[in-house]
């Protein structure tokens, strides 16, 4: 239970201050899309933490296409902590650019 609160506050932590770095470009993130334009993480299915992880990394902070900021590899660590899984689904759909 004490792990769960811990990733959620994570999440929320990465989702409400990691824009303030990229308010500064087209409508708040780095490739210009809203998130709630963006339907990556609806179209993958997932939900709870792993949903909010997806969201932070894949729309909001556009990790799949900017990879190099502090922010991108801590939301790619948790969810690899909750999920199991390496990679978020944009990284399977966009080339990444490590």
């Amino acid at each position: 239970m004490r792990l769960r609160l811990s990733l959620c506050a994570a999440t929320l932590a990465a989702i409400a201050f990691a824009p303030g770095a990229t308010i500064a470009v087209g409508h708040g993130t780095p490739d210009g899309n809203p998130p709630a334009t963006e339907h990556v993480c609806d179209d993958a299915g997932l939900r709870g933490a792993a949903h909010g992880l997806c969201v932070a990394y894949c729309e909001a902070n556009d990790c799949d296409q900017f990879p190099d900021k502090e922010a991108c590899s801590r939301l790619r660590d948790n969810y690899a902590k909750i999920t199991g899984e390496d990679s978020f689904p944009c990284d399977e759909t966009s080339p990444a650019l490590r």
